[in-house]
Formats: structure tokens, C-alpha cells, sequence
């Protein structure tokens, strides 16, 4: 979803770092929402508009990427059980030469 610009509250980058959360007693660097608007975290971009020379996102963009972030941390609904090959039966030849051989060493224990 792109940023609408009517309807969003459009913040510069330096105003967005204000608004979040301090994690270990620092917030985000500016440079580290750019990251996130060019490159994304974990598969999710974080929209951004140009303002002139200036990037710019809205509060409902970051609300937006955030709860991306926490969907892709979810772990997946259902997984499929692993497919298993079936157990091939011995060609008959070869069946012949194990039940030979085993009798063979059963002969030889004295069994």
C-alpha cells in the first residue's frame, strides 16, 4: 500500500526516530530508517515518499511495517507432515540371495 498522503499523518525521517520506542536506551538512527525504506528488514519495506531532496513516511506506514514485521515473526499456521517414500520391495533375484545367505549363516551357527 502506498502512503496517502490525504489521509496519512507524513513525518520526516528525524521526526519518525522521535516517535519510537528507545530500545536499550537509543532510538533508531535516521540512517536506519532509510535502510529500512531502500532495503527493508526481514523482507518488508517501510513506505516512503520524496519531499524535494527529503525522504518522508507517515506514522500509518510505520504502524503498517511494524505489524509486517510482527506477521512475519509468526510461526506458519500448519506445516505439512514430510513426505515419505514408500519402501521398495527386493527385485525377486535379490530376495533370493538375502534368504540364502541366511540360511547359510543359520546352518553355520547350528540353528
Amino acid at each position: 500500500m502506498a502512503i496517502n498522503i490525504e489521509n496519512e499523518t507524513i513525518v520526516s525521517l528525524t521526526e519518525a526516530t522521535k516517535t519510537l520506542p528507545r530500545v536499550n536506551g537509543k532510538r533508531p538512527a535516521i540512517s536506519t530508517l532509510w535502510r529500512w525504506c531502500r532495503k527493508g528488514l526481514r523482507g518488508v519495506r517501510l513506505e516512503y515518499i520524496r519531499v524535494g531532496r527529503n525522504i518522508a513516511t507517515s506514522r500509518e506506514a510505520l504502524s503498517r511495517f511494524f505489524a509486517a514485521l510482527a506477521d512475519a515473526d509468526a510461526p506458519p499456521a500448519q506445516s505439512p507432515p514430510p513426505v515419505t517414500r514408500p519402501e521398495r520391495p527386493a527385485a525377486p533375484a535379490a530376495r533370493q540371495r538375502a534368504l540364502a545367505e541366511a540360511d547359510r549363516i543359520l546352518e553355520e551357527a547350528g540353528i
